[in-house]
Formats: structure tokens, sequence, C-alpha cells
């Protein structure tokens, strides 16, 4: 039977040590480059990844995209699918009946934003090509909040 003092010298317990060592190197580094370089979209004074929506009008969420599916996310920009909702405040907007469109969202407009490159601008059109809801366009856009 060997030692312990033996094993250590071995050449199974040099290659467990590397890969051991070389594993957890690369998970770190791996982590760390994620981490990072996240790029993130501001919702309503909030930085974020990849939200699932987006708000115009944050008082009341009068105007909102929802059930956003991101098929491609860079600090170039963002573009998804979702459905835009506009509440048409008759005879109040707390009484008002919401109105949607299956609309194409792309995110533009990157800045640094608290030290984190920050998508700033909201383009949404219809996927249809037809007016959005109560509007004589297919497209809406506006600044995202904390556009610095």
């Amino acid at each position: 039977m060997k030692k312990l003092s033996d094993a250590r010298y071995s050449k199974g317990w040099i290659v467990l040590l590397a890969t051991v060592v070389g594993v957890s190197f690369g998970a770190y580094t791996f982590v760390n480059r994620a981490v990072t370089s996240q790029v993130y979209v501001t919702n309503c004074g909030i930085q974020d990844f990849k939200p699932n929506s987006l708000t115009k009008f944050c008082a009341d969420a009068g105007v909102l995209v929802d059930s956003i599916e991101w098929q491609s996310w860079s600090k170039d920009g963002a573009y998804g699918k979702g459905i835009y909702h506009i509440n048409d405040c008759e005879p109040t907007c707390v009484e008002g009946k919401f109105h949607e469109a299956q609309i194409l969202v792309t995110l533009s407009k990157v800045k640094t934003i608290q030290g984190k490159p920050t998508l700033t601008f909201i383009t949404v059109t219809t996927e249809d090509k037809k007016n959005l809801p109560l509007a004589n366009s297919a497209t809406d856009a506006w600044p995202l909040e904390l556009a610095g």
C-alpha cells in the first residue's frame, strides 16, 4: 500500500489538480465576462436585462409592451416580438379599455448609465403593418426612462 505522501507526487494527482484549477479558472472567466459585458435597458427608472415588458407612461402604464420574446440582444441593439397595449381612457383612464396589437420591438441608442451599457430608446411597429390601436401610424417610439 502506498503512503499518502507518495500519492501526492503521482501523475494522476497532478492531472486531477490541473483539471480542477483549469475548470475553476474557466468558470470564473465565463461568469466574469458575462457580468461585465451585460447590456441593460432602462424601464421606469430601473436598469433591467431582457425584460418581459416595457412601459411608456410609468405613472399609469397607459401604454406598454409586454409578452416580449427577445430574438437578439447586444450593445448594438435588441430585437423581439411582443404585444402593444394602449388604454383608451374612456370615460376615464381607470375605467378605460385596453386595445392591443402584435408588434416588432427594437431597442437602440446605447449609453453608459451607472457604469453599465444601457439601451435607451424603443421603437415598435405592427407586425401586419396596419395602424397601432388609437393611432394614425403603424409605428410608435419613445425614449426610455433614465436615458441620461
